[in-house]
């Protein structure tokens, strides 16, 4: 998924939901992509989270509801880091 960003315009993110009992980095997820994919697609920011945001009717992932969810976290850790 895109998130803005001031230099690059707009950066991939990547929203992961781990299986229970399983475990990984950032940094892990962002060395397995460097080796599968191009390196514009490879997220330059990974988030870790409980679940996705989706519709009750057709189980469809909500990103309206997901990047809304991620700039607010983004917005907070920039109050902290700037306060």
């Amino acid at each position: 998924m895109g998130l803005p960003d001031p230099e690059l315009g707009e950066i991939v993110c990547a929203c992961i939901v781990l299986r229970e009992g399983t475990q990984a980095t950032a940094e892990e997820v962002i060395d397995f992509c460097k080796k599968q994919l191009a390196n514009y697609k490879v997220p330059r920011r990974v988030e870790f989270m409980d679940s996705l945001p989706s519709t009750l009717a057709t189980n469809k992932i909500r990103k309206s509801a997901l990047v809304e969810n991620l700039k607010s976290k983004i917005d907070r850790e920039k109050l902290t880091t700037e306060g």
